[in-house]
This record gives C-alpha cells, sequence and structure tokens, in this order.
C-alpha cells in the first residue's frame, strides 16, 4: 500500500508541476511564488517517495 501512494504521490506532482511549468519559457510567461513554491515542494517529495518505492522492504 506504501509503495501505491509514493506512486501517486510522484505522478501528482510530475503532473502539477507539467501544468505549472510547461509555460515557462515562453516569451511574456511569469511564474508566481505559488509556482516556485510548488517547485520547491515537489523535490523533497520526489526524493523521499523514489527513495521508498526502490528501498528494499523488511520482512517480518
Amino acid at each position: 500500500m506504501k509503495k501505491i501512494i509514493d506512486a501517486v504521490l510522484i505522478f501528482g506532482f510530475l503532473l502539477v508541476d507539467f501544468f505549472f511549468f510547461h509555460d515557462a519559457f515562453k516569451a511574456g510567461e511569469r511564474i508566481s511564488l505559488a509556482q516556485y513554491l510548488t517547485g520547491l515542494l515537489s523535490i523533497p517529495v520526489f526524493v523521499f517517495s523514489l527513495r521508498s518505492l526502490f528501498q528494499k522492504q523488511k520482512t517480518i
């Protein structure tokens, strides 16, 4: 279940980042503070989720 949550978090943040930043390189487009903060927040989410996804599970 944890791996599903990690995968959903990664996919969700990638989707949000795509919608926020897909126009970043267009002339005249401005990126707001909220978009920058979302981008910065997505970095630790990616790191922790990817680390959790590729971590070996402990057997009981």
